[in-house]
Order: structure tokens, then C-alpha cells, then sequence
């Protein structure tokens, strides 16, 4: 893994990232009021298993934490993460 960054292609709905041009991970979201809903989480094959999920996921998520949004982790691998991660768990939307 080189330098992946993350972009956030609000066209699609989708935190992207990138390395060496190409998009290597993706997390579909849908945007909730104060809250991102993450909805799911894909690696190209290619890619699998060299952190990229784990590098998605982390820099998804500061994005949101920068944003000032809560979290809602449809998709397991993301709730997988921030339960692994308690550092991100301020992040998780209360049940209204």
C-alpha cells in the first residue's frame, strides 16, 4: 500500500480510496440529518487483505468525526471496526 488517500465522492455517495490513481476501497453512505449511515464496504479483489479496508475505515471515519457527525454502521464491517476500535465509538448515533 502506497499513500492511499481518501476522497469523499459525494456524487455516489461513497468515501473512495485512492492509490496511485486508482480506487482501491469503497464505503457506500447515505447521509441522515446529523448522521452518516454507512451502508457498505468493498475492497477490489486485487487489493484484499493489504489494509485497505482498515485505511478506509479509519480515515472515513475521522472525516466524519471532523464533520461533526454521528455514525450509524449498517455495514458489518464497519461496525466490525469501531468495535475493535473503541476510540471511534464516541462516533455511534443513539438510539432516538
Amino acid at each position: 500500500m502506497n499513500r492511499a488517500t481518501l476522497q469523499n465522492n459525494t456524487d455516489k455517495q461513497r468515501y473512495e480510496l485512492v492509490d496511485a490513481g486508482q480506487v482501491v476501497a469503497f464505503a457506500d453512505y447515505r447521509q441522515e440529518n446529523d448522521a452518516v449511515v454507512l451502508i457498505h464496504t468493498e475492497v477490489s479483489p486485487e487489493h484484499g487483505g493489504k489494509g485497505y479496508g482498515s485505511a478506509l475505515a479509519r480515515q472515513a471515519l475521522d472525516d466524519i468525526r471532523t464533520r461533526q457527525k454521528k455514525v450509524v454502521p449498517v455495514c458489518e464491517f464497519m461496525a466490525g471496526y469501531i468495535g475493535k476500535h473503541p476510540e471511534y465509538g464516541d462516533l455511534l448515533k443513539s438510539a432516538d
